[in-house]
């Protein structure tokens, strides 16, 4: 048997760039306060990523804020640490922040307004793997071939060759399980399931995952779904496909905003749907649109057509009108993408 020498191009680890690993790795080394931020309307892989970037930190004695503008949705109450998450930085004494899960410090949301002083002016290190970031630090970590953002932490650690507890593990793949669907999506490589590994030897179990956040719904969430899929519309030959969340359809069931998690995946799931839109009426006036595509389509690509971002099978933005504006002009787009 040859064996393959230290460094080869299929290690779990390449693609990232070990310089900038390193740089990002010394500046959280150095710091003594570390802020870790989620960003806005927090996913799995963001609450993931901090919480569990946090957890290691804390093991070399760091003191760890973990942040998000908005509370973390009730799913993912099984996520060790989730009660600390703050929606406040507080005195804003941090030597360091890291970004997780998106490369623009708008997309902290009102974290971002409340502390931008010193988010725009602290040492940043950004760390993302969706194909519009920019880089929003100091040190940018941005790598669109990892599945997650907790992947990229995932595979750092592994080539600093960091300890990861249990709890740490939990946290990351809870990540990774929630940005490919249970490794699902396209975005899932042999890289991706080599983390996965990684942190289930590190103790996380990915049915204790699965379970809570794929399986287990409750009445009010079960109700929701039932208004927003009799609202299903479709147009060019069924492969463009749309439906509403709207204030009335929460009020209706009894369900808070954040119980359309997987809606979208579903719609695309439809037989034949090429384009997948979902419209959710947002508090501040503004619809929020997610979008799900296949192959030729890029979501990413639309979704940044009208200001937003994400993965090429998914992506969204918030629409700058009313909901009715919305579906007027994002509906004439995708079928004009369609046609």
């Amino acid at each position: 048997m040859m064996l393959q020498p230290a460094g080869r191009s299929d290690a779990p680890t390449a693609g990232l760039d070990g310089e900038q690993v390193r740089a990002a790795w010394a500046l959280m080394m150095n710091a003594g306060r570390i802020a870790l931020l989620a960003h806005e309307h927090p996913d799995g892989d963001a609450l993931g990523s901090a919480l569990g970037l946090a957890q290691v930190l804390r093991d070399f004695g760091k003191t760890c804020v973990v942040a998000c503008a908005d509370p973390p949705p009730a799913l993912y109450a099984f996520v060790p640490g989730i009660n600390e998450v703050q929606t406040d930085l507080g005195a804003e004494a941090v030597d360091l922040v890291v970004a997780l899960d998106a490369g623009d410090l708008s997309r902290y949301g009102a974290l971002y307004e409340r502390h931008r002083a010193l988010l725009d002016h602290a040492r940043t290190v950004n760390i993302d793997h969706h194909v519009t970031s920019r880089g929003c630090g100091e040190v940018n970590i941005i790598d669109v071939a990892s599945a997650a953002t907790a992947e990229i932490i995932t595979l750092m650690l592994m080539q600093l060759d960091v300890a990861i507890s249990r709890d740490a593990a939990v946290c990351l793949l809870t990540g990774i399980v929630t940005d490919t669907r249970a490794f699902e999506f396209s975005a899932t490589t042999p890289r991706t399931l080599e983390a996965a590994a990684h942190l289930m030897r590190a103790g996380a179990v990915p049915a204790e995952i699965v379970k809570p956040v794929y399986r287990i719904n409750s009445l009010a969430k079960v109700r929701l779904w039932g208004h927003v899929l009799e609202s299903v519309e479709s147009a060019v030959d069924g492969r463009l496909v749309w439906s509403c969340l709207t204030e009335e359809m929460l009020q209706q069931s009894g369900a808070t905003a954040d119980l359309d998690d997987g809606l979208p995946s579903y719609l695309i799931d439809i037989a034949g749907a090429q384009i997948a839109a979902l419209f959710k009426e947002h508090a501040d006036g503004y619809p929020r649109v997610s979008l799900r595509t296949v192959h030729p389509y890029d979501a990413a690509a639309i979704a940044a057509h009208f200001g937003g971002g994400g993965h090429v099978r998914a992506a969204g933005f918030t629409f700058q009108g009313t909901l009715a504006d919305a579906l007027r002009v994002v509906l004439a787009y995708l079928e004009q993408q369609l046609l």
